[in-house]
C-alpha cells in the first residue's frame, strides 16, 4: 500500500510526463504503473492525483489572496469556475 505522499509523488511524476506534449507516452507510462506487479495501481494513482489536484488549487485560491478561514471556500469557487467553461 502507497501512502499519501508516495501516491502524491507518483502524480507528480506522471503529470511531468504528460506535460511533455508525447500524451501518447504518458498513457502508456500511467498503463504500465497501473497494472505493475509492484506499481501504484490504479486507486493509489488516482489518490495521487486528486492529492496534487488538491495541493494546487488551495494554492492558487491562496495566490488569489483566501486566507486560512476561506481558502476551501475560494478552492470550491475555483473549482466550480472552471467547471461551467469546460466545453460540452
Amino acid at each position: 500500500m502507497f501512502e499519501p505522499t508516495e501516491a502524491t509523488r507518483v502524480a507528480v511524476e506522471c503529470l511531468t510526463i504528460w506535460l511533455e506534449a508525447d500524451k501518447e507516452k504518458a498513457a502508456e507510462h500511467i498503463a504500465h504503473l497501473q497494472h505493475s506487479p509492484n506499481g501504484p495501481g490504479a486507486t493509489t494513482i488516482i489518490s495521487g492525483f486528486l492529492n496534487l489536484g488538491e495541493l494546487l488549487v488551495l494554492s492558487l485560491a491562496k495566490e488569489r489572496g483566501a486566507g486560512a478561514e476561506d481558502i476551501r471556500q475560494k478552492a470550491g469557487d475555483i473549482l466550480r469556475e472552471w467547471s461551467v467553461q469546460l466545453p460540452e
